[in-house]
């Protein structure tokens, strides 16, 4: 456990440290600003946290940086001295007893390592600054809702749920369902939402359609001898290349067609190699008598004078052509070769082709739906086994959240009837399965009903679970009716049975009763008021609220005490 904390800054330093309640314990009059909190701060610092560098940089500004010295006792083991430093908050120096010489340096993850395994903390899925670090309620650390105990600022209930059963060593189960929901997923697959019995009916469908289609293509096969493909080895592709075949040279004949026409009509319009007109138009007398021969050869011979001049464009356009042509000839011999090649004659019937090529696809077609539909089934099972997987997990998981509300629960009804003496009924902690949760007491929605629940709720934790130290600052325990304070006294007193720290600060001590204020004094490790600050003076005052304030056996700051001061803010130590 901590037995002290020791710094060259401090004004007044601290008593060491015992197992069970240690009180920093702040004037009669409920000063503020007098370091009650950053002493707590400085707690949380020594057990490896971080919050005094991020939130206390109006100290650094005003007394310069320091270092924190500190030593854990654990049985049967030496004393164990360290520092750490402000400004080298990630370093932290195991040391000899005076502090001069560095025995071990250590990482400050390292050394909340060192503090997890020192204190025998065995819970497999928390570190220790995670273990410790909800319970140091500090003003300003985001965990004082006195409503959601459970939970600090920004948190979602669920993420609070899991540290409870982490804290708790009841994470196993939940650890599960979350494994297997991210692995798996927990959404329904679309396949889930068919039924096996009416996909097993649509393949036996598809069987008895293939089962007819075969009859189809035996069909062909055997009333087309000479399409008796399967003698020829002509399987479905085969088959249905050769159809895209013979579809092919067909379109190319058609194509040479008319190419071959286009050049004929050119070709027609040439003139002869004279240039003369060679027709005979006299056998048109025999039909029209008054027939002008004359007039017509003039026509003929004018023809060919303009087919003279055109002949140039008409070889070009027969050298377009004809290239065209030789390149639909040479893709048709192509062709012909590869029919040859698979045994089939050119002139095979198209017909008989594209019917087995179609029975053949729609075979291949349906056989490969019905396969398609199998992995259907298939994944429909392993979803139902995977959904059975993770209803399964998810029974373990809320029968793991009611074992923890049950032993939380009576745990608190324990402490309860201590604290109020069996007159006021316990908090309760109502844990749902969707790790959302409810806590209080329904009858009594006080403030002070509130805050003590909030600090049964740590106590029950600081008894079920391996937590080893325990700090509430006075914005907690004020609020607290002093009936049941002083009966919270003596619970954070017996903590130390166990071995265990609490740490809590509080003001106006004789403004309870004298029990009360006797065991405050005595379990006081630390006194503070105005003018006996933790770092000598108080930046947020005046002198003279400072200099009012002072309690009768107070000693004064003297001339040279303040003149210190103001050298230490002007000087400030930037180790």
């Amino acid at each position: 456990m901590l037995k002290q904390i020791t710094c060259d800054k401090f004004t007044v330093q601290p008593e060491p440290f015992r197992a069970g309640l240690n009180v920093v314990l702040g004037s009669s009059g409920g000063s503020n600003a007098i370091g009650k909190s950053t002493f707590l701060l400085i707690l949380d610092f020594v057990f490896g946290g971080d919050d005094y560098i991020k939130t206390a940089k109006d100290v650094f500004d005003k007394i310069g940086h320091h270092q924190i010295n500190f030593v854990f006792e654990f049985e049967g083991e030496p004393l164990a001295h360290f520092y750490r430093k402000t400004n080298h908050p990630n370093n932290v120096m195991q040391t000899d007893g005076a502090y001069s010489t560095v025995i071990k340096e250590r990482t400050a993850a390292d050394y909340r390592q060192w503090l997890f395994e020192h204190y025998k903390i065995e819970l497999k899925y928390l570190k220790f600054d995670e273990v410790v670090g909800r319970f140091f309620r500090i003003y300003g650390r985001g965990n004082h809702n006195e409503h959601r105990p459970l939970q600090v600022d920004r948190e979602t209930m669920a993420t609070a749920v899991d540290y409870l059963m982490k804290l708790l060593g009841k994470y196993e189960d939940v650890c599960n369902l979350k494994t297997a929901e991210e692995q798996y997923g927990i959404k329904p697959l679309k396949s889930a939402e068919r039924n096996i019995s009416d996909i097993t009916a649509d393949i036996g469908e598809n069987l008895a359609k293939i089962e007819g289609l075969e009859g189809r293509r035996e069909k062909i096969i055997q009333q087309n001898e000479e399409a008796n493909l399967s003698a020829l080895g002509l399987d479905h592709e085969k088959t249905k290349q050769l159809a895209e075949v013979r579809k092919r040279i067909d379109q190319l004949d058609t194509k040479k067609a008319g190419l071959e026409s286009q050049l004929r009509i050119i070709k027609s319009n040439m003139p002869g190699k004279d240039g003369r007109v060679h027709k005979d138009f006299s056998a048109l007398r025999q039909f029209f008598p008054n027939v002008d021969i004359q007039a017509l050869t003039d026509v003929e011979i004018f023809h060919a004078r303009i087919n003279g001049f055109l002949s140039a464009d008409i070889q070009e356009e027969i050298d377009l052509l004809q290239p065209q042509l030789d390149e639909v000839d040479e893709e048709i011999a192509d062709l012909d070769a590869k029919i040859k090649e698979s045994w089939v004659a050119r002139d095979f019937s198209q017909r008989i082709l594209n019917n087995y090529a179609r029975v053949a696809r729609e075979i291949a077609d349906l056989t490969q739906k019905n396969k398609e539909l199998k992995t259907e089934i298939e994944a429909i099972k392993r979803r139902q086994e995977l959904e059975e997987l993770l209803a399964n997990l998810r029974k373990r998981q809320n029968e793991a959240l009611a074992a923890a509300e049950t032993e939380v629960n009576e745990e608190m009804m324990k402490i309860n009837a201590i604290v109020t003496e069996g007159n006021r009924p316990a908090p309760v902690l109502a844990i749902k399965q969707d790790k959302s949760f409810d806590f209080g007491t329904p009858e009594d929605k006080s403030e002070g009903t509130a805050y003590k629940n909030l600090v049964i709720y740590d106590l029950s934790m600081l008894t079920l679970t391996p937590l080893p130290v325990l700090i509430h600052d006075s914005s907690i325990v004020m609020h607290i009716e002093d009936a049941d304070f002083e009966q919270i006294l003596d619970l954070y007193q017996e903590s130390g049975k166990a071995g265990k720290q609490t740490f809590i600060a509080i003001d106006k001590a004789d403004s309870y009763n004298s029990k009360t204020s006797d065991a405050l004094e005595e379990a006081a490790i630390l006194r503070l008021s105005v003018g006996h600050e933790i770092f000598g003076k108080s930046w947020s005052r005046n002198k003279t609220e400072t200099e009012t304030e002072l309690k009768p056996d107070d000693e004064p700051v003297s001339e040279t005490d303040e003149e210190t001061d103001t050298d230490i803010e002007q000087n400030p130590d930037e180790e």
